[in-house]
């Protein structure tokens, strides 16, 4: 569980100093450690804590009312994901979150945009899919991130309404963990056993936020972030 522990710590500092990646950069390394029937739960349980320290420095910039088409289709994708998960083969969801990984960064680094006419639909659009992510990878961020993006959501909304999107969606994916017998005694010990270094990183994370300069930290990272979805297709073949 050390080894778990360094990853989860990396990735909650990269979270609290980019405001994104916690998943994107830990989840690829952990299914090296563990199973990805018990990475991506342990995953969510931590993603709570962070998401919610995020939340309480942004909650000002939360619009509900504007999000509830994103939030409501989430949740709904959620279950699909969850079944995905308990019957897909670990080599083919590590290929899987590889590519999510490789195509999620090369988006953000090209700044892909799409101007969206219909934005509830849209929203509705992305929040499944994002729903469904979460439920089989945690990846829930790439559809939502985009779609903000290619909106062209003022910053602190941006980060606010994510911090909220995402604590929701990691709230009720616990449940759904459970029910589909995934968030077992010994998944539940390794998040509590984990806690201590994702609390630790996400506070170190934000202390460095203000001392270096975080355009450079995203672009680093996000090149990083490809490698390693890289190296996790590698690894199942």
């Amino acid at each position: 569980m050390y080894a778990a522990s360094a990853v989860l710590f990396a990735g909650a500092c990269l979270q609290g100093l980019s405001g994104f990646g916690y998943s994107l950069f830990s989840l690829p390394l952990l299914v090296l450690l563990m199973p990805a029937s018990s990475a991506v739960p342990v995953l969510s349980v931590t993603s709570i804590f962070l998401n919610l320290l995020v939340l309480i420095r942004t909650r000002r910039h939360v619009d509900l009312r504007w999000m509830a088409p994103l939030l409501l289709s989430g949740a709904a994708g959620i279950p699909l994901g969850v079944w995905v998960l308990r019957i897909a083969d670990p080599g083919t969801m590590r290929v899987a979150i590889g590519s999510i990984v490789v195509l999620a960064s090369a988006a953000m680094l090209l700044g892909i945009r799409i101007r969206m006419a219909r934005e509830r639909l849209a929203m509705v659009s992305a929040g499944l899919l994002s729903g469904a992510l979460n439920g089989a990878t945690t990846f829930s961020g790439p559809p939502v991130i985009l779609f903000l993006a290619n909106q062209r959501v003022p910053r602190h909304r941006f980060r606010g309404s994510l911090a909220a999107y995402f604590l929701a969606l990691n709230i009720l994916a616990v449940p759904a963990f459970g029910a589909g017998g995934l968030l077992t005694s010994r998944v539940a010990l390794d998040a509590l056993r984990a806690f201590p270094a994702v609390a630790a990183g996400s506070l170190l994370g934000i202390w460095l936020a203000g001392r270096v300069s975080e355009r450079l930290f995203g672009v680093l990272a996000l090149l990083a972030m490809g490698l390693l979805g890289i190296m996790s297709i590698a690894s199942a073949l």
